[in-house]
Formats: C-alpha cells, structure tokens, sequence
C-alpha cells in the first residue's frame, strides 16, 4: 500500500492514456495483472489526487481520501462490468470516500481560498480563485468537466445525479462565474 502514496507524493511526468488505452489496462488488471494495475495507477492517482484536493481542500485529508479510494478499486476492481467507465468509477469511488470521511471527521474545515492559492501556479490562480467562489456541487462539476475533461455522462455517474442535472449544474456554473468575474473588474 504505500507504494500507492508513493506515486501520488512523486512529481514529474503523468503518463497519460488515452480511454482505449485503460479499458485494456482494466481488463488486464481484472485478470490479476499486477503490473496492469500498476500502469492504472501510475495514469491516474495524480488526477485522483486532485479531485479529492478539490474536495476536502485540505492535501492531508486528501492524501488520506485517494489513499482509501486506491485501496477499494483494488479490492474491486474485478467487479467493475464497464472497464471503459474506470475512470467515472475511480472518481465516484473518490467522491464517496470524501464524503464518507467527512461524516466521520468532527474537525473537518476546509481551507481558505488564500491558502488554496498556494497550491496553483499563479497564472491559474484567477480562473481558480474564481472557480473556488462557486457552490461546493458547482465546484465540483465544474472541476470534473473542464480539468479532468470527463463527459456529462461520467460526471453524472460520478456525483450520483442525472446527466441533465449535470447540464444545468455547468450552466448555472458558468453564469455564476461570468458574474464573479465581471464584479472583478
């Protein structure tokens, strides 16, 4: 397990696959596959990571959150049916272990917008600071859609909501944001 902390604390180049690229390496991973898994890994804990960062807002709880989500999909990742919906699941299993950890954490408190900025590159801190403004559920698709670039679809299946839901949740997003922004000015 702590070979997982490992590649989500290490920096340098993500390796990328493209959505046929982790089916195959599912399907591998789902026939025992260790180094399969390894390879899903290696893609997307970095991106994982992030999402739980976009979530507790806090790198610690957050570590903790990707750490409890790895340690479920690889204890089931063989009943994943859909092996082309890892990514959406991966996430769904991030969402929910944030917000089971939230129920149990009595001393949970986010950090403040200024702390987060710490965490971005300055040239993304304003888009950011703006994004961090919206409602935690905007927040949230608003970061799935545009930063891990996953369909409506997938962020549907991800926050446990219909697609059109999701639909209205950009919109309403990116009006709020247009407004944040214009107020800036």
């Amino acid at each position: 397990m702590k070979r997982l902390v490992e590649k989500g604390d290490r920096g340098g180049e993500i390796n990328r696959m493209n959505s046929t690229e982790i089916a195959l390496q599912v399907l591998d991973a789902q026939s025992g596959d260790k180094q399969a898994f390894s390879k899903l890994c290696d893609a997307l804990y970095q991106p994982s990571f992030r999402f739980a960062l976009k979530l507790a807002k806090q790198q610690d709880f957050a570590k903790d959150v990707t750490q409890e989500a790895w340690v479920t999909v690889a204890k089931d990742i063989k009943s994943l049916r859909e092996p082309s919906a890892f990514k959406a699941w991966l996430f769904k299993v991030v969402y929910r272990r944030f917000i089971d950890a939230v129920r149990k954490k009595t001393d949970f408190e986010p950090l403040t917008d200024e702390l987060l900025a710490n965490t971005a590159p300055e040239q993304e801190y304003d888009l950011l600071n703006l994004i961090n403004k919206l409602p935690d559920i905007d927040r949230h698709t608003v970061y799935l859609f545009y930063f891990e670039q996953m369909t409506m679809s997938d962020i549907a299946i991800v926050l446990g909501v219909a697609s059109g839901t999701v639909k209205s949740r950009l919109h309403r997003a990116r009006s709020m944001l247009a407004q944040l922004a214009s107020d800036e000015d």
